[in-house]
């Protein structure tokens, strides 16, 4: 019997229970819901959050010796409705007695999944739950069924969503859309980012359990919180000051904030979502529980979560709390750390990630992620991310040629880079520089400008206009291609509680931003453009419907327009005070097939100070791009292998992949690879493909493996064989399914 299973009576009850939600909401679990339930709560609707909760699981504690974060494995895929038929895995976690944000429990029975449907109709769940030493960092299939929970199967149906304005749930999942280079959300809404950088430890807040060190209490803004905002703990105080920084930041038009969960060793050393600042292996669920009422009030209120996995200073901090791993390695300890956070925070709609602050920067501390390293984790947690969720990464300014190249491309999951620009003058220049790179590799990045250098950003007493800001670093990036930015003060980051220090820098940025959705400008569809405008000192955005030119010290605006016919043009002032309309506008006549250059003239007035200036091509169309029919897929490389396999190259000393999931076509330096390694196949994320491999080699057959995991030599209780046959020559490798003959296929050329 599973610990903490119920007894006879209550079981007969929990199945006319379970019976009963079946007819009144839609709801159905089956399998052997005669010994327990799965309790499926939410509002059931397209974009907001929906819990699959194990109200009888196992029982366990924080301290467990039989450690539940690390000895479970609950999964839930979702299937969407049969039209499109789409599947989400998703990572599930142990939730204490499921309410610690308010009992702040450390122990309970209820497992929980948390899932964020993004289609209406009727969803179908399928329960994968297995226990066993370090099962929840093992493969699908591997441990021991927890009965009578795993294979368990139910459905529930979704409606449309009742939400409008800045609320997420209105708008859906917050995605990258290949090629373009700016998010989207799932109705269709492009992203540009308004955020705060600083506090980098935002959550290092006091009113958090377990958080008595945080440095943080915002106690200016606790008058910002409002009657319905979330609470936790045992007072209702413990929330305010928070929650109402985010009212505060969301009214002045900030739609982003930064926030590390991990601060050790850091800049602030206050934050961390484990019992303890060094138990890596056991988290405080109450602390995270709490965390994520907040995110989940962000995305009510419109505010992007960007959560920041590490910081320079504790980039190795798994790798050197594990004994099983050299520090240049990949701890199990972080394989878990990146499981709960994706399993608990990953549903939020308005959400992007980031590997790691200033990552790769040799400051001093000694901890220094290598290359192999970042491809690796990158790799990992791509496969753990299930909803296309922005991937990025920062590194130190002289660091980016470094860091960055090798991760361009579809060689790498990296989808973003969260820039830092040590002179703020550099601003436009370096946005372009890896706007461009990514693009001719072939994947363009979502790059955003999210740290300066110096002291910072200055509070409004200090700089109350904000120039440089604005002229050097907000439309520097906005006509780079951008797809924001973020403020950081480094002069005031531990030490920020009022964010209202800043107005009129939030004032400036949001007058940007209500430029762009009042005019409807179309920036996902442009791109740089400086020659597009004369003057050495003048930018420009440009598509082939608009132009946004920005000239930092006003004077005569000479544009050069590509299409014939008629443009209208207008003024806007960047600056605040004066009107935040178009001024001047009027229209201008390209006469020739070709384009040519156009004077425009001078702003209206305030002539040498910086101005932006728009044109559009009459005719063109203003109205907003309509939504996707199908949400977004997670971003893929154009030459991954089909089918229902994914293949890595295995360390068969290690025990570890170093190598994959392969492309279709690949080349494998013999050099390059360990000398005793192996092929494994992998079912990929969401397939429903049942049975074994067979492996082919050139089209000959090579093994037949029936048991998980698939390795192309075999394996025997717990001992993998090398692979001794692969060939110094062009080598086909086939893993086909045998149970539906589907296969995945790798044209692999061996380099010895």
């Amino acid at each position: 019997m599973v610990r903490g299973a119920p007894p006879m009576a209550a079981a007969s009850v929990v199945a006319v229970l379970a019976a009963y939600l079946a007819v009144v909401t839609g709801v159905s679990p089956t399998g052997a819901a005669a010994a327990s339930v799965i309790k499926t709560s939410g509002e059931m609707r397209r974009w907001h959050p929906v819990e699959l909760n194990l109200v009888d699981g196992p029982w366990a504690s924080e301290s467990d010796a039989n450690n539940p974060f690390l000895n479970f494995r609950l999964t839930a895929t979702f299937t969407s409705p049969a039209a499109s038929s789409r599947k989400y895995v998703i990572p599930c976690f142990w939730a204490a007695d499921g309410k610690a944000a308010h009992t702040g429990a450390t122990a309970g029975s209820v497992w929980r999944c948390l899932f964020t449907p993004d289609q209406t109709g009727m969803w179908r769940y399928a329960i994968e739950f297995k226990s066993g030493v370090g099962v929840a960092l093992k493969s699908s299939g591997t441990g021991t069924p927890v009965t009578p929970f795993d294979g368990q199967i139910g459905s529930f149906r979704v409606s449309l969503t009742n939400k409008t304005g800045r609320d997420f749930r209105g708008k859906g999942k917050l995605r990258v859309v290949p090629p373009k280079r700016h998010l989207r959300f799932d109705d269709g809404e492009f992203f540009m980012k308004h955020g705060a950088d600083s506090p980098e430890n935002f959550l290092g807040y006091r009113g958090f359990d377990g958080s008595a060190a945080g440095k943080h209490a915002y106690a200016p803004h606790v008058g910002d919180w409002r009657r319905g905002d979330p609470t936790w703990g045992k007072s209702a105080d413990n929330s305010k000051g928070i929650v109402g920084a985010v009212n505060y930041l969301a009214s002045v038009g900030v739609n982003a904030i930064y926030a590390m969960p991990m601060t050790i060793d850091g800049d602030a050393k206050d934050t961390w979502p484990w019992t303890s600042a060094r138990d890596v292996w056991r988290y405080d669920v109450s602390k995270l529980a709490q965390w994520g009422l907040l995110f989940d009030h962000m995305d009510a209120v419109g505010v992007v979560l960007h959560m920041v996995l590490s910081e320079t200073e504790n980039e190795e901090l798994f790798e050197r709390a594990d004994a099983q791993v050299d520090r240049h390695g990949f701890s199990d300890a972080r394989r878990l750390y990146y499981r709960e956070l994706v399993a608990r925070f990953g549903a939020k709609n308005g959400l992007v990630w980031n590997l790691g602050e200033e990552n790769g920067w040799a400051d001093g501390s000694g901890q220094v992620n290598t290359d192999s390293q970042r491809k690796a984790f990158l790799g990992h947690f791509a496969g753990l991310e299930p909803y296309g969720a922005l991937l990025a990464l920062h590194t130190f300014p002289a660091d980016k040629q470094r860091v960055y190249t090798p991760l361009l491309g579809w060689s790498s999951p990296l989808t973003g880079a969260s820039l830092q620009v040590a002179a703020w003058p550099n601003v436009h220049k370096e946005t372009i520089q890896w706007v461009h790179a990514s693009a001719a590799a072939g994947k363009p990045w979502v790059v955003s400008v999210d740290e300066i250098g110096g002291a910072g950003v200055l509070t409004d007493a200090e700089t109350p206009d904000h120039n440089r800001e604005r002229r050097d670093v907000l439309w520097g990036a906005l006509t780079a291609g951008a797809a924001g930015v973020e403020w950081y003060s480094q002069r005031y980051d531990q030490t920020l509680e009022s964010y209202r220090d800043f107005e009129r820098l939030w004032a400036t940025t949001d007058r940007a931003m209500r430029l762009l959705t009042d005019a409807r400008v179309p920036y996902w569809e442009m791109g740089p453009a400086d020659w597009r405008i004369d003057g050495k000192a003048n930018w420009a955005l440009a598509g082939k419907e608009a132009i946004l030119a920005y000239l930092p010290r006003g004077g005569r605006a000479r544009v050069w327009l590509t299409s014939p016919g008629a443009w209208t043009v207008g003024w806007f002032n960047p600056r605040l005070g004066g009107t935040a309309a178009l001024q001047g506008v009027r229209t201008i006549i390209a006469p020739t097939a070709g384009g040519r250059a156009v004077v425009l003239g001078t702003p209206p007035r305030d002539g040498n100070k910086d101005w932006v200036v728009l044109l559009r091509r009459n005719g063109a169309s203003t109205a907003p791009p309509p939504p996707p029919s199908q949400p977004a897929l997670p971003p893929s490389a154009p030459s991954t292998v089909d089918g229902p396999f994914a293949l890595y190259v295995f360390d068969t000393v290690t025990g570890k992949d170093v190598k994959g999931p392969l492309m279709a076509s690949v080349t494998l330096r013999r050099a390059d690879l360990p000398a005793w390694f192996s092929i494994r196949a992998d079912r990929r994320p969401g397939s429903s493909t049942i049975g074994g491999v067979r492996f082919l080699v050139n089209g000959a057959a090579e093994r037949v493996e029936m048991i998980e995991p698939f390795f192309i030599a075999g394996d025997f209780q717990g001992t993998v064989f090398p692979w001794t046959k692969s060939p110094c020559v062009p080598t086909t490798i086939e893993a086909v399914s045998t149970a539906s003959g589907d296969r995945s296929t790798v044209r692999a050329r061996f380099v010895c």
